[in-house]
């Protein structure tokens, strides 16, 4: 055993970057296909399957003639500052551009801008409506020959719909429009693309604003699979390859099939409990017990699970969230729900009319899956969690 002790290379929660970040090459070629075909993309992915750490490799991974920036806009709260944030992404962009070097200095002296950075631009005379100033800009840009493609990596844009639709829903409203109008107008869509992502599902923060998601349907959607069975060895050995722990073959097909829905959140937070004990007791050498240990720990640590259930009730109405979590309890108490169970349910919630529409929301932002069919969770994390945080049911 060696003298020093070292722990598998993870990040739970953080974004993972540099030597953390685990390559996901055919994601990121299926984007840069899109981008390629002039398209701009809507990342369709549950949470924590890696959305985030794959935007921030792009940006630092750029092509010739692309400037690619990236944004989490999960703080911005009011449609102006969102204008604001689009606008001083485009010039953070054209300030990498050196074609373009002698036309941007004029650019920035006729808008008296003094200080670009990520955080925001300095001004002598601050404009007063950011909209009009990013309708110009993106005419300007389409227009300069100078100027190569710019991609805009936007995480967290369904939370900001959310959040401003709470408000005022013409400013969400006007969001979406004014994406769309930018995407599409020739005057202004030849340079600059978005890339959107968001860990609640978009098309249902659209729906709820505008009640149906033609908005969306220009979007080239790339989905977000987690990892197949054979990956997941491959990604504990990389995990763990110079770690104290090592795991045999035997060890990693027991954690794979006790993860069972192979996401690098999943597969980590396991990795890191085993290290922790196996550390605490100067032990490497680890077994299915311990694993078996490891996964009940981490479910009566609700911190790791409790956004999946928050989230579900923050953004939905409660007579809808009452309707889900239903659905969920029983899936997890019965291990599987029915098409006819859903159905009952939905009668006495008075979902009779959309009640599929929930359930394919659920399937998309990464809850349950069809299987033989039935429904139930995708994850045995997620099951065993909702069935300890609703431990009596008697539906």
């Amino acid at each position: 055993m060696e003298d020093k002790w070292k722990d598998p290379k993870i990040v739970i929660g953080n974004v993972a970057e540099g030597d953390c970040y685990y390559p996901r090459n055919e994601i990121v070629e299926q984007i840069w296909n899109e981008l390629e075909k002039g398209s701009s993309i809507l990342i369709a992915a549950p949470r924590r399957v890696g959305k985030t750490s794959v935007m921030e490799f792009m940006k630092d991974a750029e092509k010739e003639n692309y400037k690619l920036i990236f944004s989490n806009i999960q703080g911005i709260d009011s449609a102006d500052k969102f204008y604001e944030r689009i606008y001083t992404l485009l010039l953070n962009c054209l300030n990498k551009s050196n074609k373009a070097k002698k036309w941007f200095k004029n650019f920035l002296k006729s808008k008296s801008i003094t200080e670009i950075t990520l955080n925001g631009l300095k001004f002598e005379r601050k404009p007063t409506d950011f909209l009009k100033e990013t309708n110009d800009l993106l005419v300007e840009i389409n227009n300069n020959k100078e100027t190569g493609k710019i991609v805009l990596l936007i995480d967290e844009l369904p939370e900001v719909l959310f959040k401003i639709n709470k408000t005022n829903s013409e400013n969400a409203i006007s969001i979406l429009k004014n994406l769309r109008h930018w995407r599409q107008q020739p005057e202004m869509n030849k340079k600059v693309q978005f890339v959107l992502a968001g860990s609640i599902g978009i098309h249902y923060a659209v729906n709820a604003i505008e009640q149906r998601n033609s908005d969306l349907n220009d979007l080239a959607t790339i989905d977000f699979p987690p990892l197949l069975f054979s990956e997941v060895c491959t990604y504990i050995d990389w995990a763990t390859n110079t770690a104290t722990i090592h795991y045999s073959e035997e060890l990693k097909n027991y954690l794979a099939n006790k993860i069972a829905y192979y996401v690098p959140f999943f597969i980590n937070i396991m990795l890191d409990e085993i290290n922790k004990e196996a550390k605490k007791n100067n032990n490497p050498n680890i077994s299915t017990k311990d694993i078996d240990k490891a996964f009940d720990k981490i479910v009566k640590n609700s911190d790791h699970f409790e956004d999946w259930k928050n989230r579900l009730k923050k953004y939905m109405p409660p007579g809808n969230f009452n309707f889900v979590n239903e659905i969920l309890t029983h899936a997890a108490h019965r291990d599987k729900i029915s098409l006819q169970e859903i159905y009952d349910k939905a009668v006495k919630y008075n979902k009779t009319a959309d009640y599929m529409d929930f359930i394919h929301d659920l399937e998309k932002d990464g809850y349950i899956t069809e299987t033989n069919e039935k429904y139930v969770f995708i994850s045995p994390f997620l099951s065993a969690f909702w069935k300890k945080n609703n431990p009596v049911y008697n539906g």
